[in-house]
Formats: structure tokens, sequence, C-alpha cells
């Protein structure tokens, strides 16, 4: 009876579907007849169409078996449910509250599929507008039904209360509306001659949503620990202030037999556990406190590969190929000071860099250095510029020195050293820039035209990184140059970057395969000066911004790589940060107790496709006390 009832419901709607774009083609846009929209339950870069025959896919396992608790750690503390905010420091873990309108391929880059918007309409020719029809099924957890007006809503908060970062994310949008009760329309700012923003569309698809009913009565824009209302697959379980978060399956998930989601949420529980030093952190995984932990520093990986419980079994240690670009991170540059207006400073600072020495004495070679800021995909620029690059680099190039053009038309590498501690041909390399930049020496140490000795401090929240920079500050004092550390608590941290108060920070920009408003977000002048925005490093270069503008407008995903390769030469050749070091696929370690699909993502870790296997779960909760 339910079934014949929404085959029923389904020719409705999609009868109604097909007369609401008959209605609306004219205000759509005025184009020939053969160009007519397509409405599709997946959204591509290159237009392919799908009915999604799948049943599940490829990374998954349909029968993978539900419950137990995945619990993983977290360095500082929190005071926030809200992340999209600027203030507060945010708990992770509060994307499983929500569900998105689409949800990303795992496999394919550029692709994502319908979740709560299960058809998407657009005009292959023309990604000015864009229509999500929300699937009639969709419900927060409370049961009331996912509407347009709440989509409507989410984003007109967004764009009003949100974080810079994200108002400027999606500053491209013009208007949403919603059509009825079920369909939403998105007009995005657009270039009247290419008409293209499909990615921005992406961008969109991505987006938790909100319960308009749910904030009515309190203010999106302050800090809060009261859950929000979601739709997502879990639910706010328990808080220990600061301290840990776990959540909870939603047993009456509405969208639990989706295709999508078949073989995925497995868990009955996801914690996490904050602490504030990561050497504590690691004993804490070694005491059973968390079962699963993502190696991102090699300084627990040789001296404990042996500890006890993993000779005797109880933990694995993996490392999982992928073909995603490795997470750019670097010691950035802050560009507001007058310190780092000279490349020729910055370049010298990145001489002083030695990662061989560091990779060989403390890293355990375990590490590759980062030639790009899309290392390890199809993104990053190798060798020589094609003749499809030079065509976007060539109108740029007046804007560079002759130094800057080598480099940009060139093979870039990082520096490089024999390893044995010196340094000595990089420093030498070093000072003559710095001499070249108009300092000089005055009693052993670098001083500008004034006599001002040169001074900067890198701020860091992370003590385990200090090992890391010290001898870079040695290098630097070997210069001349007055560096010192400054570590201070994550709040501390995140209200100093917030406010662009420090000389260098480490930072981190992760990128994915589809590069898209981030890139703005990172790289574009118009992030440069607001607070809180992911130009941490301050960058403003017109050049930099016709690149990504071209790739806001790339038409398809060959341009999408040629352009993203030219954006990767200037970005490289203007030395913004200086590039640290990343691991080839991902190194985690784990109580052996999960079990992953044979077949793993090309682009992500999947732990939402995990699980546990019972009976081993049984043997380690009675090894570290667990009831």
């Amino acid at each position: 009876m339910k079934l014949g009832f929404w085959r029923e419901f389904e020719t409705f709607r999609q009868t109604q579907r097909a007369i609401l774009l008959l209605v609306l083609l004219p205000s759509l846009t005025v184009r020939s007849a053969c160009a007519a929209p397509i409405t599709s339950n997946m959204l591509t870069l290159d237009d392919r169409v799908s009915s999604s025959s799948l049943s599940s896919l490829p990374y998954s396992n349909p029968d993978a078996p539900k419950g137990g608790e995945f619990s993983t750690y977290e360095l500082g503390t929190f005071d926030s449910l809200n992340p999209l905010i600027n203030t507060g420091t945010p708990v992770n873990g509060t994307a499983y509250l929500f569900d998105s309108l689409l949800s990303s391929s795992l496999n394919e880059p550029s692709v994502s599929y319908g979740l709560l918007a299960d058809q998407i309409t657009r005009d292959p020719h023309d990604s000015s507008w864009i229509i999500f029809h929300l699937n009639p099924k969709a419900y927060f957890s409370n049961h009331q039904p996912v509407t347009a007006d709440d989509v409507v809503f989410t984003f007109n908060t967004i764009l009003s209360k949100g974080s810079p970062g994200l108002r400027l994310y999606y500053s491209n949008i013009q208007k949403i509306t919603a059509l009825d009760r079920q369909t939403v329309r998105f007009d995005f700012k657009h270039d009247p001659v290419t008409k293209t923003n499909i990615k921005l569309a992406f961008a969109v698809g991505q987006m938790s949503i909100f319960s308009r009913q749910d904030w009515k009565k309190r203010p999106f824009d302050q800090v809060s620990m009261v859950a929000p209302l979601g739709s997502g697959p879990y639910l706010l379980d328990k808080i220990d202030s600061g301290r840990s978060i776990t959540y909870r399956r939603n047993p009456d998930y509405w969208a639990r037999d989706l295709m999508i989601n078949r073989g995925k949420y497995n868990f009955d529980r996801i914690k996490y556990i904050y602490y504030r030093d990561p050497e504590v952190a690691f004993q804490g995984f070694k005491m059973g406190q968390y079962t699963f932990r993502a190696e991102k520093t090699s300084q627990n990986d040789a001296k404990n590969d042996h500890f006890s419980v993993m000779q005797q079994g109880l933990v694995t240690q993996e490392t999982i190929p992928n073909k995603n670009p490795i997470t750019m991170n670097g010691l950035v540059f802050n560009l507001r000071q007058d310190n780092f207006h000279d490349r020729r400073v910055r370049k010298a600072f990145t001489e002083a860099f030695d990662f061989e020495w560091l990779n060989k004495a403390l890293l355990n070679h375990r590490y590759t250095r980062l030639q790009s800021y899309f290392f390890n995909s199809d993104l990053e620029a190798k060798g020589t510029p094609s003749i499809e690059e030079m065509a976007y680099l060539t109108p740029l190039l007046p804007q560079f020195s002759l130094d800057e053009k080598n480099e940009i038309l060139n093979a870039w590498l990082a520096p490089t050293s024999n390893g044995d501690g010196f340094n000595r041909d990089n420093l030498l390399n070093a000072r003559q820039l710095l001499l070249n930049a108009g300092y000089r020496y005055k009693n052993g140490q670098l001083v500008d035209v004034q006599g001002k000795i040169y001074s900067i401090e890198i701020l860091c929240k992370d003590a385990n990184l200090q090992r890391i920079l010290l001898p870079y500050v040695r290098n630097l004092k070997r210069l001349g140059v007055n560096a010192t550390i400054r570590l201070v608590d994550t709040p501390q941290y995140i209200e100093r970057v917030r406010r662009f108060d420090y000389d260098m920070i480490v930072d981190e920009f992760p990128q994915t395969l589809t590069p898209n408003q981030e890139q703005i977000g990172y790289w574009g002048s118009q992030s440069a000066n607001r607070q809180g925005s992911l130009n941490t490093a301050g960058i403003q270069n017109s050049a930099i911004d016709q690149l990504l503008n071209n790739l806001m407008n790339a038409r398809d995903r060959t341009a999408v790589i040629t352009i993203t390769h030219a954006l990767d030469r200037v970005l490289r050749a203007e030395y913004y940060m200086v590039p640290l070091y990343g691991l080839v696929g991902n190194r985690v370690m784990y109580w052996n107790q999960y079990r992953h699909p044979n077949i793993t993502p090309n682009y992500d870790l999947g732990l939402d496709y995990w699980w546990i296997d019972s009976a081993s779960a049984k043997r380690i909760n009675q090894y570290i006390g667990h009831p």
C-alpha cells in the first residue's frame, strides 16, 4: 500500500515538475530550442545525466553490520556547536547532525549525487541558475518536513550572519527563491558572456540545511551549546563541556535507505575526545581512551611502532592509498606586515628551511616535501607550462619581474640541502637575497635602512610543532633575524588568527580535485582583509585574481586542470609560504575492532563506510575495561 502510494505520488510530482519548467522556461534564459534544461539525480561537471542505477556505491559494504562506538581525538577544547560563525571554538562532528542538498562522490571528481534534493534541473550551457527539487520524504529529526523555505533561510542566514569566509565563499549567489514547497532556485552572479558558474552549484549542494523553525527564538550569530535541529544521520547524545562530545545514530533517519547511504553510517555512536597536549593524546590512545587516530606527524611513529598492545595484535597500523591532493601546509607569511612585502625576503626565508635534515633527523624519512599547492594530483603543475597553460599565463607575465617570470615558466622545486644540518649553500643564497632587498648587517644582526633589527614571531598553538620550528628558527638567527616562537592556547590562537595578529603561522589549505570558491577564500584579494577569512597570508595579486576568475568560469574538467596548473605556478613563484611536508596516503592507527570495505575510495578515507567487528570489539573492550 505504502509503495503504491509513493509510485503514484512520484508520477504526480514529475508531472508537476514538467508543468513548472514549462512555466519557468522563458524566465530561465532565452536560448535556442536545442539547449533545453536537463533534470537529473546527479550533478557533474561534464553534463552527464544518470538514473543512478547503482544499488550501492562501489566503496561501500551494503551488508555492513550496525553497532558499536567509533572514537577519536581532537586537540584543544570547544565552547560552541555552531562552526559557521566567527566567534567561539566549534566542536568537531556537527556535520553529522545535518544533511545537504547533494552528497559528493568519493571516487569521481566533480560528481555529486542527490541527497535532500532528489532531482536537479539546469541548463548545461548556462550555469547562471540551478533548481533543486527536494525529496518529499526528507524530514528533520523531529519529523518536520525539509522545505524549500528552509533552504532559503539557510543561505540567507549564511550570507548575512555566517563567518566572513563563508560569506565570501557564497558571495556569488545573487538570489534564492522558493518556487514551491519542494522546489528552490538559485541565481548566480555570472559573466554574461561565458555564463559559467557550475562549480558554485557544487558548493551550494554541500551546505548543511537548517530548520527555519528551530532558529526562530535564538540568535544564529552567538556562541551556543544548544543542539541545533538537523535532518542528518546522527543526533547529539552527550557533551562533557570542553572535553568530549558523543553523537548517536538516528534509527529514524529519513535517508538511511537511499542508494548513496547503503553501507554508510554504521556506528551507533561517534565520540570525539579532546586533549590539550598531543603526547597526552597519544598516551590516551595506547590506554584505549579512544580507538582510532589518523597520524599527521611522525613523532609517535618510529619510537612507538612496537608498543605492547600492537605486539599483541590489538592495534593495527595501516597506510590507505588515495589520489586526493595532499593538504597544502606551510609557514605562512603575513603580507600585512611590512617585513614580508618584498618577495626576495620571502624567498630567503624559504631557503632557510632545511627539510632534508629535518626529514632525516626528526621525521624518520617518512615524509615528502610539498612541491605544489595541489601535490599528488593531476592538478599539480610539473615541468614547463603547456601551450594551453601559456594561453592563460602570457597576458599576465608583464606584471612580474624577470626572476618571477623565470620561476613561473620553468620547473619549480623547493630548495634542497645535502641534509648535513648546516644548510650552508641555501643560507648563503638567502643572505644575498636579503642584501639585495636592501637589508644590511650590523653586529651580526639583520637591520633595515633605518637600522632597526629585523624581528619576527611565529605564532603556534601546538607544542608538538616546536621541535619542527626550532631548527628553522636557528637557521633564521644564523641569517641575523631575531626570530622567536610564541606558543599560545587554542582559543587565543584562533582569536589572534581571526584578527591577523601574527607575523608567521603554520596553516593548512585542504584541496579537492574540483577547485572552487574556496580558492578565492584562500588567495583572492577580496578576502585579504576580511577578519576571519582563510586568506591568512593576506594575498592581493591581480594576476592571481584573474586566474581565479578564469577558474570559476572553467567550462569543463580539462579547463579546470589547465587553469589550476597556471595558478599553482604563480602561487609557488610568489613565495607566500614556506611549503612543509605531507604523507602520501592516509596513515591510520586503530584498535583492531574496525573493518573497512576491500575497495577504498579514491579521494577520501571513507570512515563513514567502516564498521565494527563485534567479536573483536568484545575482546578489546575486555582488555581496556570498557563495558
